[in-house]
């Protein structure tokens, strides 16, 4: 696949994509533009949820006539993705009711207002849905522009941490859905019901849950993925964040819903329900354990089970090179993982980067137990996170889109189509 030949749309599939807008003209004409040059046959659709900037004006004239856009106006606007999606639903609904189409012929697409697909993207997540019980698929993401260390930290987190579990949790059928490059079938939507998107802070987790509970696979690919800004501000990334941890660990109460749906697949049953517990039996213990080893070394002590043996040097060397691989061995395979897939860097910085995970969790950590105080305080606010400005670009050939947007997926990332077995936290 190259920068200059998107694929087009296999036969029978028309494609939606929605693209919920507050205030993003800092990125939304780029974000339309490459949408429309890079992914033949899709219909672009943004909702503007009352923005007071210019988003909705620049979304038409980046489209030069193939972007509808709805605007929406308050006191309905300003209600949360979950509402702007549903409202830019009923328009794809009446779309298809006039045109004749088959839902379950017809894909809904999320991509957010900074988000990029790699070329003929769309055509290649279609193909999954050829499958007829595959209501969803989420596509595996990617930061740009990153030289900046946290954004570095965070396409680590996206594109190795992130990536390894939700590929591996294909084999359940139980892809977690993300909030940009997200698809998923009309039909499987329709099932959920007139507002398949609900209220909740993650709004995505909360489809994953009910397409899963109405017996729908929800799936991904190694074929293309999504890119994105990200975030170098501390405190709007600690409040991205939270925001993450109290939706995850408010859908523990969608728990029932799994275990008592009579159409969810078992093996998916289970996934989910571990994935749900995540925070509460990994992520808050942990945080107090981590402390306290800590601790402990820094007294001198520490856990026999990392004690060095006695005897020799050399044996001493061999059980301290054993302890070491066993507490670092999950860090050094996901930078194994996320070198292979990237090749924009040495190995060694990906193995500096590997090992100052230990720090960075701590942004999970603080942010899982802020998460655990707005949930017994009851407050579920939040303000919206600001883009970055970005500069305008021509169209698919202008020289700074392959770098970040375009040929990753299957030149520089070394991932083929296919080549390995099939994606972003909640």
């Amino acid at each position: 696949m190259s920068a200059g030949a998107p694929v087009a749309l296999p036969g029978n599939w028309a494609v939606f994509v929605l693209i919920p807008c507050l205030n993003e003209e800092r990125v939304v004409a780029n974000t339309v533009r490459c949408l429309l040059d890079l992914q033949p046959g899709v219909r672009a659709v943004v909702i503007d949820d009352a923005s007071d900037d210019r988003t909705a004006a620049l979304a038409e004239a980046a489209g030069a006539g193939r972007v509808e856009v709805v605007r929406r106006a308050l006191p309905e606007a300003r209600r949360g993705k979950g509402a702007a999606l549903n409202a830019g639903l009923r328009l794809v609904r009446h779309r298809v009711r006039d045109e004749g189409l088959d839902p379950a012929r017809v894909l809904v697409c999320v991509l957010d207002a900074d988000g990029r697909l790699t070329p003929g993207a769309i055509a290649r997540v279609a193909a999954l849905f050829e499958t007829p019980e595959v209501g969803g698929a989420q596509l595996a993401v990617r930061i740009r522009d990153r030289g900046h260390v946290a954004l570095r930290f965070q396409d680590f987190e996206f594109w190795g941490l992130s990536a390894i579990s939700q590929f591996g949790r294909v084999a359940t059928g139980s892809v977690s859905m993300g909030g940009n490059g997200q698809f998923t079938r009309l039909s499987a939507l329709d099932s959920v019901g007139e507002q398949p998107w609900s209220y909740s802070l993650t709004e995505d987790l909360d489809l994953g849950i009910s397409l899963a509970v109405r017996g729908w696979t929800v799936t991904s690919t190694t074929g293309a993925y999504v890119s994105q800004q990200g975030l170098t501000s501390p405190r709007r990334l600690l409040r991205q964040r939270t925001r993450w941890h109290q939706g995850h660990m408010t859908a523990i109460t969608r728990l029932p819903q799994l275990w008592t749906g009579p159409g969810i697949r078992r093996r998916a049953r289970i996934e989910l329900t571990g994935y749900l517990l995540i925070p509460y039996l990994i992520t808050l213990p942990w945080s107090v354990v981590q402390q306290y080893l800590f601790l402990r070394l820094a007294q001198g002590g520490g856990p026999r089970l990392f004690a060095l043996p006695p005897g020799p040097l050399w044996l001493q060397a061999v059980g301290g090179l054993g302890c070491y691989v066993l507490a670092f061995a999950g860090h050094l395979t996901v930078a194994a993982v996320y070198w292979r897939r990237t090749g924009d860097q040495p190995l060694w910085k990906t193995l500096a980067y590997s090992h100052a995970l230990v720090l960075w969790m701590y942004v999970s950590f603080i942010a899982g137990w802020r998460a655990a105080g707005r949930m017994l305080t009851q407050r579920k606010g939040w303000a919206k996170t600001e883009r970055t400005q970005e500069a305008p670009l021509a169209g698919a050939a202008d020289p700074q889109v392959p770098a970040e947007s375009l040929g990753e997926a299957v030149g520089a990332e070394g991932i083929a189509p296919g080549s390995r077995p099939g994606v972003t936290p909640s």
